[in-house]
């Protein structure tokens, strides 16, 4: 975290300081399971095609399941929108079927969780994200547009969250790779690396995550998400 924090004190995005650094060693702070993960959730929210592909085949390689993958690509419509998770879900289809044929056997994984029929999905929703600020939050607090609020809680932290398979933490790695390939989304991002500490992902992993995007998708969003990293663990 020094070294982060030394590197990015010139403040300034393709300073010569961030020239010397090592974004090897960053992707390093991540496990090759961990990089894979990263790198597919990074191409699919640019809807890089081609690297997805090659994304997806290394992250079966190295051992994630087809569910937990499809989990990912499901989870990634909430952040990009619905074109960029079909495009992703159609590849992961292609590559799942190409292995099949060549005698690949990669293992289904978890079956999602249903939620129970008769259950507040807004307050499920509020309870899981109380759980990933570490805080209880208030119910239904005012919003510009009211139902912004609705919609998060009572689908992304009820629908897709307590469908399990993939934990809070890769939830929360998925969603960072998304954001920080994304770019100019730096409130969100902030959020939800700050979510992601909360449930367990270092600091050193997120750095991780900013150099596999930096070489999956662009140097410009690798050293933007630095620097929101930055200001995330400095407050």
């Amino acid at each position: 975290m020094k070294k982060l924090i030394g590197v990015m004190a010139a403040g300034l995005i393709g300073s010569g300081a961030l020239h010397a650094y090592n974004w090897k060693q960053a992707a390093n702070n991540l496990t090759p399971k961990e990089q894979a993960f990263a790198a597919a959730a990074a191409t699919a929210a640019v809807g890089n095609l081609p690297k997805l592909t090659a994304a997806f085949n290394r992250a079966l390689d190295e051992g994630w399941t087809v569910n937990e993958l499809k989990e990912m690509v499901l989870q990634l419509y909430a952040y990009t929108g619905f074109p960029r998770c079909l495009n992703a879900s159609a590849t992961l289809e292609q590559v799942v079927k190409a292995r099949a044929a060549q005698g690949k056997q990669d293992v289904p994984g978890q079956t999602p969780a249903q939620i129970p029929a008769g259950t507040d999905k807004y307050e499920l929703g509020r309870q899981n994200l109380a759980r990933l600020i570490g805080q209880d939050i208030p119910s239904r607090p005012a919003a510009f547009i009211q139902d912004t609020d609705t919609f998060l809680k009572e689908h992304l932290f009820a629908d897709i969250f307590a469908r399990g398979v993939l934990t809070d933490e890769q939830r929360e790695m998925a969603t960072v790779s998304f954001l920080t390939a994304l770019g100019n989304v730096n409130s969100q991002q902030r959020s939800h690396m700050g979510l992601a500490i909360n449930v367990g992902v270092t600091p050193a992993q997120i750095e991780g995550i900013c150099a596999v995007v930096k070489q999956e998708v662009g140097r410009r969003e690798g050293v933007n998400g630095l620097a929101v990293l930055k200001e995330v663990t400095n407050k």
